[in-house]
């Protein structure tokens, strides 16, 4: 074997060494996740399907469709971009793989979504983070390996966020990870880690960007909710000026846009509640029953509107108890209690 053959082979195999001692990418690609758990018939797309359905399905983010003008003229703004991308593909291979990608994810197959948006470097990373995150979020029981997906996401948007800063769908999903995370690991880490002041930091750029995303709003709003769900009512006010008005303020904006979300009705309740408790458990219910009622247009739609009907079963219990079972239920999935979707 010639020497550079040789070099070549050896590089090939330190390379697949390196991967595999990469939990994150065994995960994104040896790892077989979860499979939809339902009938996905319903949400499967062809390319013009998805054009047509595309508005409705991005009415959060009003996200550009990835069509040739729109990631040409991505790429002819920066050659940091166009130059992330391997070699070997054609602006509609670029395109089409994208597209593919979302298609994958309107159905529910969040892997599939995921390996194609990476395969074409950062300008896939919206749909690849979004993918990743929502699978790990809502379908992956394992903690090691949802902590592993999140941290992920982080590590790759923290190599790439130079040339991705037009992408709010990317910077969203690199925040929401960072979000997650901090709910399940301890406090002292969260802290450590600056994780609350870089999100808030994060929020408030997306905001000054993409003031109408109703994602950003909705987490604007959450944001101070989970830190005294994390830290107390005190100890949020004191180090981060967690405060209810926050809350309303910004879900206020998103009520005003009546996108109807179903995960963003959610999540306004869940707010309500870790805020108040009690005090607003029948507010929180109105909301919980309107995500509830959201007809599903793709599957992670499907996922919080099955997963609102549950937790509106279980808050009308609590209601019935007049409030008994809430502290518990308000303290779940953090460090304390792990509870997923399925």
């Amino acid at each position: 074997m010639k020497p550079s053959l040789l070099a070549a082979a050896f590089l090939l195999l330190l390379s697949s060494l390196c991967f595999g001692q990469n939990p994150a990418h065994d995960l994104v690609y040896k790892d077989q996740w979860r499979e939809y758990p339902f009938d996905n018939k319903a949400f499967q797309l062809t390319r013009i399907e998805l054009k047509k359905n595309w508005q409705y399905f991005h009415r959060a983010t009003d996200y550009p469709f990835p069509n040739v003008a729109h990631v040409s003229r991505l790429l002819r703004n920066s050659p940091t971009l166009e130059a992330s991308i391997p070699s070997k593909l054609s602006l509609n291979q670029v395109v089409n793989t994208l597209q593919d990608a979302w298609i994958a994810f309107f159905a529910g197959d969040f892997q599939q979504a995921t390996q194609l948006g990476y395969s074409v470097g950062p300008i896939g990373h919206g749909v690849a983070f979004y993918s990743q995150t929502t699978y790990a979020s809502r379908l992956e029981p394992d903690t090691d390996k949802r902590h592993a997906l999140w941290e992920d996401v982080l590590n790759r948007h923290e190599k790439s966020k130079d040339f991705t800063r037009y992408d709010s769908m990317t910077r969203f999903f690199a925040f929401f990870s960072m979000a997650r995370l901090s709910e399940e690991i301890s406090a002292p880490i969260v802290l450590a880690r600056n994780y609350v002041g870089k999100m808030q930091q994060a929020l408030v750029e997306l905001n000054m960007d993409d003031p109408h995303n109703v994602f950003v709003l909705a987490a604007q709003g959450s944001m101070d909710a989970g830190i005294v769900r994390k830290l107390g009512k005190l100890m949020g006010q004191l180090t981060y000026g967690a405060s209810s008005e926050t809350v309303e303020e910004y879900y206020q904006k998103v009520t005003l846009l009546d996108k109807k979300i179903p995960n963003v009705q959610l999540e306004y309740a869940q707010s309500l509640l870790y805020m108040h408790g009690k005090k607003q458990l029948k507010q929180a219910l109105i909301h919980m029953r309107h995500a509830s009622e959201v007809q599903p247009a793709f599957a992670m739609e499907a996922l919080d509107v099955l997963h609102a009907k549950k937790l509106l079963v279980e808050l009308m219990e609590i209601d019935k108890k007049n409030g008994y079972g809430l502290r518990a239920y308000v303290k779940r999935n953090t460090d304390m209690e792990k509870k997923y979707y399925f």
